[in-house]
C-alpha cells in the first residue's frame, strides 16, 4: 500500500461513534485511521509501557505517548499501549505530508528509542504551525540538489544520506570527515556561481564542486516533478523527506510545478569540479573578517570526468 492508497483509505473511512477506527500497514509496523472527530491518526505499539503517558497539542496536532485505548483495527475490537499522532489538517497536501512523514518514520531504524516520537511531533508542529518564507533562488537550489542525487542514484552512486540536516550549512552533502560535495546552479549562459571563500579554499576538506546549468522550458521537469520522484524512491528516508517537507510545506504545491528546466540542457552542461581548480583568491581568511564571498566564473576551469567523481564518492 502506496502513501496515496493510505490517504484513499482513509478517505472513505469512517468511525461510526468509535475513538479510533485504524487499519495496519507495512506489517503492522504502524497503524493509520481516524478519530471521533474525523482527523488522521498515526499509531505506534509502544515498547516502553511503563513509561509515564504524556499528552501535547498545537493547532494543527496532537500527540499522545503511552497511551492505553480501546479502538477498532482492521474490523477488530483491541485495547493496546500505543503512541499516537493526530493531525488536524484537513487539507489533501499536509495530509499527505502527515502520512509520508510518519509512515517513513516507522520504519527509520531508532533503536527502539520511542521517546524520538517527541522529536518528530516537534519537527511537524514546526512544519505545519510556524510560516516561512522560501526565496525562488532556495528553491532553485534544491531542484539542483535533488536533481544531484537523483542523478547520481541512476548511475549507481547514493549519496542521498550524506545530504545537509539543516539550511546554512557550508557544504551541501558531507560524505565522510574530508570529503564535501557542493552543488552550485545558474540560468546565467555562463558557467558563474557564487561561493563562500571557505568553500574552496580550506586545508580541513576535499571539496568537489558539482555544477548545474539551467535554462527554463515549457517542457521540462520541475521542482515538483523531482519531488515526487524523491517521494517514491526514498520513501523510507525519514531525516530526507522531512528536509525537503522543511523548505516546501507552506508553499502553494502548484507553485512547485511552475518553473520547469530542459532536461536536455541540463545533462549536457552537467560538469565537476575539485575545488582547487576553480577560480578563487589563494589567501586565507584574515582573522577578524568572516563570511568573505564572491562569484567565479568557471568557464575554462578544468572539470573532472564523472567517472573519476564517482570512484572518488566510493572511496569512502
Amino acid at each position: 500500500m502506496d502513501n496515496k492508497e493510505i490517504y484513499d483509505r482513509l478517505s472513505n473511512c469512517e468511525t461510526d461513534g468509535a475513538q479510533f477506527v485504524v487499519f495496519s500497514v507495512d506489517g503492522d509496523m504502524c497503524y493509520f485511521g481516524k478519530d471521533q472527530d474525523e482527523n488522521t491518526v498515526f499509531m505506534i505499539p509502544s515498547t516502553l509501557k511503563n513509561v509515564p503517558s504524556l499528552h501535547q497539542r498545537t493547532t494543527s496536532l496532537g500527540f499522545f505517548f503511552n497511551r492505553k485505548c480501546s479502538f477498532e483495527l482492521n474490523g477488530a475490537a483491541t485495547t493496546k499501549v500505543v503512541h499516537i499522532l493526530t493531525c488536524k489538517e484537513k487539507d489533501k497536501d499536509r495530509v499527505l505530508a502527515f502520512i509520508r512523514l510518519t509512515r517513513a518514520f516507522a520504519q527509520t531504524d531508532r533503536d527502539n528509542d520511542q521517546l524520538y516520537l517527541a522529536k518528530l511531533f516537534s519537527s511537524l508542529s514546526a512544519l505545519f504551525d510556524k510560516e516561512k518564507e522560501v526565496s525562488d533562488i532556495e528553491l532553485q537550489g534544491l531542484f539542483a540538489e535533488l536533481y544531484t542525487i537523483l542523478h547520481f542514484m541512476g548511475i549507481g552512486c547514493d549519496i542521498s544520506e550524506c545530504w545537509q540536516s539543516r539550511n546554512m550549512m557550508k557544504f551541501d552533502f558531507t560524505l565522510t570527515e574530508k570529503k564535501r560535495i557542493e552543488i552550485k546552479s545558474t540560468l546565467k549562459a555562463s558557467r558563474t556561481h557564487h561561493f563562500k571563500h571557505d568553500q574552496l579554499l580550506s586545508e580541513l576538506y576535499d571539496i568537489k564542486v558539482v555544477s548545474i546549468m539551467l535554462r527554463k522550458s515549457d517542457d521540462g521537469i520541475s521542482l515538483g516533478d523531482l519531488i515526487e520522484e524523491i517521494n517514491e524512491v526514498y520513501s523510507t528516508q525519514y531525516p530526507l523527506l522531512m528536509h525537503i517537507e522543511a523548505l516546501v510545506s507552506h508553499i502553494d504545491r502548484a507553485h512547485l510545478y511552475e518553473v520547469q528546466y530542459d532536461p536536455t540542457y541540463i545533462k549536457a552542461n552537467l560538469r565537476y569540479y575539485d575545488a582547487v581548480n576553480i577560480p578563487h583568491f589563494n589567501e586565507k581568511t584574515p582573522d577578524g573578517v568572516f563570511n568573505a564571498e564572491y562569484d567565479c566564473v568557471l568557464d575554462t576551469a578544468i572539470a573532472t570526468e564523472e567517472t573519476e567523481i564517482v570512484a572518488w564518492i566510493r572511496e569512502g
